[in-house]
Formats: C-alpha cells, structure tokens, sequence
C-alpha cells in the first residue's frame, strides 16, 4: 500500500496475511485459520482498492474477504458453488480505479467483476485455447491504463483486455425527451 508505506504478505501455510513495514518491520497479522469472517483457509492472493481496502482469495474455504484500511473485516464475495458469483478454486485477484473487484477462477477457468459493495456484475472466460478463453487463470493484475492482465497459466500465456468504463454525460436535465445516455 503505496499511501500507507506497507506491505501486505499472504502467508498460506499459516492462514494470515502479514503487514509489514518499508523497513521489514511486522506490524501485525490480519486473520487465523478458520471459515467465519476475517478467518483464512490458504489465503493466496491480494489487491487493495483505492481507499485502502484489502481484498484477499481465502481458497480453501471458496470466498475472496474483504477488509478496511485497518485490517477490520468487511465483506466476502462468494462461497462454495457452481453458480455465477460463487467459486471453486479463487485465485487471483485484483482490482481497478473504479473500486471493481477482479476474481479469477482456476477450476470454472473464468474471471468473476464485483462492485465495491461485493455485488456480482459480470464473469467471462471458459475453457479453451482461443482468446477469451482460459486454462487455469490463477493471477490478475490491472494497470493505470485500465487494462487487465489475465495469467492463463496451463495455455503458457497472458491475456490482455481493456476495460471500458462509461464516458457519457447525463444532460442537465436528465435523460429522456430522446436525449439517451
């Protein structure tokens, strides 16, 4: 965390992400090993938003957690499942200036998008060997230039895709009388 001047570690044999200090310092530990809230099986991989938030794959209990500046728990993405915004197998994780969540799926070979507030807002990939298409996504990485960067790792390759955010403005008088966003 470039703002606060520390970095964060997930440590997935002792269930925490450790925070350290610019000098190596330990500040502390976030999480111990359990399946309740704030609790970690095999924490993997870790984000942070742009307030600060840690957003980290717990991929043994099938959730990606969320947690404030300080480290206190706030929400989870996901549970054990097949549908669209559970998961099997979370891995990477990352996240972009608009405080969207970026999670891949190694095992549905697909990337999952969440809002900030945790809400499932869309998933693409499948399994393949074509573009768009994934054999063990397992790290994700978003750039200042809102691109996102997919390790597809059993195709031996990286993806790129560019995201696309909204640029319309909204009238003064709000849309409608044939005015369309």
């Amino acid at each position: 965390d470039p703002s606060a001047r520390l970095l964060y570690v997930g440590d997935s044999k002792a269930h925490v992400v450790h925070v350290f200090d610019e000098q190596g310092g330990k500040q502390g530990s976030i999480g111990s090993l359990g399946a309740g809230p704030g609790e970690f099986n095999s924490p993997t991989h870790l984000a942070l938003l742009r307030d600060g938030s840690l957003v980290v794959t717990d991929a043994l209990n099938f959730r990606v957690q969320v947690f404030d500046a300080q480290g206190r728990y706030q929400y989870r993405l996901g549970e054990l499942g097949d549908g669209a915004g559970n998961f099997s197998a979370p891995k990477g994780v990352a996240a972009d200036r608009a405080g969207h969540i970026y999670a891949a799926d190694a095992m549905f070979d697909a990337v999952q998008v969440f809002d900030d507030e945790g809400r499932l807002l869309l998933g693409f990939g499948e399994q393949g060997t074509q573009p768009g298409q994934f054999w063990l996504p397992n790290g994700l990485y978003v750039n200042g230039n809102d691109q996102l960067f997919v390790a597809d790792a059993y195709n031996r390759r990286i993806q790129v895709f560019q995201l696309l955010t909204p640029t319309f403005e909204v009238p003064a008088g709000g849309p409608g009388r044939g005015d369309r966003p």
